[in-house]
């Protein structure tokens, strides 16, 4: 580990708590992270203007994988966006609403578009969009978006997507699930792998000095990317299959337990 340049976590259900609280004092550790020469990066599903709440925007040493790997920032500078066509998630509004009971989002780069019919799920969807725009009519937005986002609040996002959002959308997007109330498109071939490749090329590293961090399906590609690929302890079986190490759960603070081993290697900066 004396070699870990870059450490990037998932949010929900790996860094968060499951009430979507950081671990105590955490904003030291990804401080004491700098110091030492190591990129933090948070990585999610949630938009880059959500993880800019949670990490207000720092100096050196703090990276973000917004939507999935949708858009990229380091350092104040966005690095990486890729936009979905209007026709396209409009298309696949059309979808969700003929087909399913699910609540379409439109992942905007400034705000998440909701219908104002479906403001009974605002709180739960701020949670994970701190800027959300309730617009009458979903169909009639045009707007620069790098995901799309149906979310299900039975559950049932994994059954869902494997009998229609991947035989409908697999072949020409990137199609994965997000735990099982989210289901989430982006272009073809952006995850967050791709995101963390878009980082690791910028900053001239290989996977033997990166670390991340997951729990679920969309966590999988960005393990795949570094030597220090850890599931969580409450992650899924194809995420603990999928990863080299596993430390704690969330709740148990298992990221920073990793995190304080690689601190102590580099003298306990």
């Amino acid at each position: 580990m004396e070699d870990i340049r870059l450490i990037a976590s998932d949010m929900d259900h790996t860094l968060l708590t499951e009430t979507s609280e950081l671990p105590p004092d955490f904003h030291s550790y990804v401080d004491r992270l700098n110091q030492a020469g190591i990129v933090f990066v948070a990585a999610s599903g949630r938009p880059l203007f959500t993880l800019q709440t949670m990490f207000p925007a720092g100096g050196p040493g703090l990276g973000y994988i917004g939507d999935n790997g949708g858009t990229v920032s380091y350092d104040g500078e966005v690095l990486f966006e890729s936009l979905l066509s209007t026709a396209d998630y409009q298309a696949m509004i059309a979808l969700t609403h003929q087909q399913t009971a699910g609540v379409p989002i439109i992942c905007g780069i400034e705000t998440a578009y909701v219908a104002s019919a479906l403001r009974m799920h605002e709180e739960f969807l701020r949670t994970f969009y701190s800027e959300i725009t309730f617009v009458d009519d979903l169909t009639v937005i045009d707007a620069d978006a790098d995901k799309f986002t149906v979310y299900f609040p039975g559950g049932g996002a994994i059954e869902i997507c494997d009998d229609l959002y991947r035989p409908a959308y697999d072949r020409d997007f990137s199609v994965t699930i997000g735990g099982v109330v989210w289901v989430d498109i982006m272009n073809p071939g952006v995850t967050k792998g791709s995101g963390l490749r878009v980082l690791a090329d910028r900053l001239g590293l290989d996977p033997a000095q990166m670390m991340a961090f997951g729990d679920t399906y969309n966590d999988i590609e960005m393990l795949d990317e570094v030597y220090y690929s850890y599931a969580v302890s409450n992650a899924e079986q194809a995420v603990r299959d999928r990863a080299r190490f596993v430390t704690g759960s969330n709740d148990e603070y298992g990221v920073v337990s990793v995190i304080r081993e690689v601190l102590s290697q580099r003298g306990g900066c």
